[in-house]
């Protein structure tokens, strides 16, 4: 049983994910306790607890402390199997945060995971679907995973209502070396507004703003169906080799074209990092990176923009389970299988 602090660093849900998805993958049981305390309400929410009952259902596992509010859990997993779930969180739970556990545990199913999740698709503290689609998956695609995504519908803050199938196929995960970017090839940003903004030509707004600092993107203007209405733009700097994504969300009393300028901001700070990748995507790809590496005995390289502090909390959870070496240096994190020598790989 491995014991994990869920108060480390920044003390939040992604130490809780992380852990559950690599004791799934390991088979190794975690007791995480201190869950969520850096937080203001310290302790499981329902979004955690959504991801993790299926993770336990999917593994055949067994879990104990799972309960609104519980701050430790037990969870001993077995053989991860596919199949197809329906996971309802009933808020606005971030579908992307669900999927942060249970995607990489289907890469390690005996058959394609084929979920159902209804939640919320753009909503604070968390990756927006398209982000999840359109950057993550490309370069999970790179390592050789297929994730299949189609939104039915969108859910924003409060009421959630958004439904999202998601299709995790069994995969070898491949380790990458990625330290150039080579040159942009184009930059793309698309307004999401629900129908209801509409007269208010919300999405036109958005792109108004985001052209404000790139005036050649590429944009596209959508609206539709959602319970709460709410608005969004996804944008993307497409290189030779690497790609950045950066979102910005729409909030009551906030202009929209303020929301647009700000993601296009956002992009243009990744863009000048010269980066392949852009600082979210770190956060993210970090658990697939090591898993590569671990089951091939191969380096990872990868140069990154920076390390935020859900890196830092990633690796440190990432080296509690797995037999790891993270070091980086002038922008290029290496991860190596501890107990091979320079020269070996």
């Amino acid at each position: 049983m491995i014991e994990i602090d869920g108060g480390y660093l920044e003390g939040g849900g992604q130490i809780l994910r992380t852990s559950i998805a690599l004791s799934a993958i390991t088979k190794n049981g975690v007791h995480v306790y201190n869950i969520r305390a850096g937080r203001r309400k310290p302790g499981l929410r329902p979004q955690h607890l959504c991801g993790i009952k299926f993770a336990s259902q999917i593994t055949n596992g067994t879990v104990h402390g799972l309960s609104i509010g519980s701050e430790e859990l037990t969870y001993i997993p077995r053989n991860i199997k596919g199949g197809k779930y329906l996971i309802d969180t009933r808020t606005a739970g971030a579908v992307t945060l669900i999927l942060q556990v249970l995607a990489p545990i289907g890469i390690f199913a005996d058959s394609p995971l084929i979920l159902k999740i209804k939640g919320g698709t753009a909503v604070p503290f968390s990756p927006t679907i398209e982000y999840f689609r359109n950057v993550l998956c490309h370069f999970l695609k790179m390592m050789g995973c297929t994730i299949l995504l189609d939104t039915e519908r969108h859910g924003f803050y409060p009421a959630g209502g958004g439904k999202v199938f998601a299709k995790i196929l069994p995969a070898e995960l491949r380790t990458i070396e990625l330290v150039e970017r080579g040159k942009l090839l184009k930059i793309d940003a698309t307004a999401i507004s629900s129908n209801s903004l509409k007269k208010r030509n919300v999405s036109e707004r958005l792109i108004e703003g985001f052209k404000e600092i790139f005036d050649g993107a590429n944009t596209r203007v959508l609206y539709v169906d959602s319970i709460s209405p709410s608005c969004f733009v996804h944008t993307q700097a497409h290189f030779e080799k690497g790609k950045l994504g950066a979102d910005s969300l729409g909030k009551r009393g906030k202009k929209a074209e303020d929301v647009g300028k700000e993601a296009a901001l956002s992009l243009k700070k990744e863009i000048e990092s010269n980066a392949p990748v852009d600082r979210w995507l770190v956060d993210q790809i970090i658990l697939y990176l090591a898993l590569a590496t671990y089951f091939h005995k191969m380096v990872s390289v990868l140069k990154i923009p920076c390390l935020t502090e859900h890196a830092k909390t990633n690796i440190w959870v990432i080296k509690k389970i797995l037999p790891l070496d993270f070091e980086i240096k002038d922008s290029i994190m290496q991860i190596t299988p501890i107990g091979i020598k320079e020269g070996q790989v």
